[in-house]
């Protein structure tokens, strides 16, 4: 049997976080909430509340709730949240979008999980705790460095830290596998995402290795490619040497001609926003990925970002 004072309580704090940022939608002079799953006795009820009163606080009372337990299928999950990347809120989002790593989930800025999945790491890594970057402090003794970082969180974080977000097609330019001396040792962070993917495999370790090389004692990598849990690593091209693209009306395939001159020829190739330098190059597993990093300048430690934090719409 659920106890409804108990639900309203659970559902109010919830819910007020949202008022207090100044989430609501008035309709005929009257605020009105989105439903909210409530967890009691290990079951869940769908509720909804409404606001008797909002000055000098806010004071709820219970619209609607559904006394059985409450069967939310997969499709039917919704989320609210704060983006930690704009300091927006999104309201009642669907879930499967949420947590779809690349889907644009927030309203505003676009970000997708991925996106604020990377700034809840820097922001922990960096400042003890996971806050929204707009409320990052601004501080620019701290250095930084984005390979080709998203422009969404990129152009906020100039405004608060000593950071460069670099290309390597275009100004400014970095190119991973051939960094200048004077870049060397110089910044506190590194960030690579879903980037080393895309890099050749006779390239790879010397990325790794001077993703290392660009960072101060202490500094770190925040790094995502899309990795598999078990097994090895997936190299689709490792004889990759001297290659081009074959584009005709319909297709694209992979010529390449290996060290000892053997032609080779691929196609149902899979490429990242683009063509060219945005192949996908490899599937990574958890311990191949752990073992190029531990092999080229990273065995001090790394730590895996497993944890949900769905007030910033990171749910995994």
């Amino acid at each position: 049997m659920f106890k409804e004072n108990t639900i309203l309580n659970m559902a109010k704090r919830v819910l007020r976080q949202f008022c207090d940022r100044g989430q609501s939608r008035f309709e005929n002079g009257r605020l009105y909430l989105p439903r909210v799953y409530v967890k009691q006795l290990g079951t869940t009820h769908r509720v909804k509340l409404r606001v008797i009163q909002e000055a000098p606080k806010y004071i709820f009372e219970l619209e609607e709730i559904e006394p059985s337990p409450y069967q939310i299928d997969k499709h039917d999950q919704r989320i609210s949240f704060c983006c930690n990347i704009c300091g927006s809120i999104n309201t009642e989002v669907a879930m499967d979008i949420v947590s779809n790593r690349e889907a644009a989930s927030c309203g505003t800025c676009h970000s997708s999980l991925r996106m604020r999945s990377v700034i809840n790491a820097l922001s922990v890594e960096l400042l003890g705790e996971s806050i929204q970057l707009p409320a990052f402090p601004v501080s620019r003794n701290i250095r930084g460095i984005g390979l080709s970082d998203w422009e969404g969180y990129a152009s906020r974080l100039k405004n608060k830290l000593s950071y460069i977000n670099t290309f390597y097609h275009q100004v400014p330019r970095l190119d991973i596998t051939n960094i200048p001396d004077d870049e060397i040792g110089k910044y506190d962070f590194v960030i690579s995402s879903d980037v080393m993917e895309h890099v050749s495999y006779k390239d790879l370790g010397k990325a790794f290795t001077n993703m290392a090389r660009l960072l101060k004692s202490g500094g770190f990598l925040l790094l995502t490619v899309p990795y598999k849990p078990d097994g090895d690593t997936d190299e689709y091209y490792p004889d990759l040497h001297d290659f081009k693209f074959i584009t005709t009306k319909e297709k694209t395939f992979l010529y390449n001609r290996t060290v000892d001159g053997v032609e080779q020829i691929f196609n149902n190739l899979v490429f990242h926003g683009g063509g060219g330098f945005t192949l996908e190059m490899r599937m990574f597993s958890e311990s191949g990925l752990l073992k190029v990093l531990a092999d080229n300048g990273f065995a001090g430690g790394v730590r895996i970002y497993r944890d949900n934090d769905e007030k910033y719409g990171i749910a995994w």
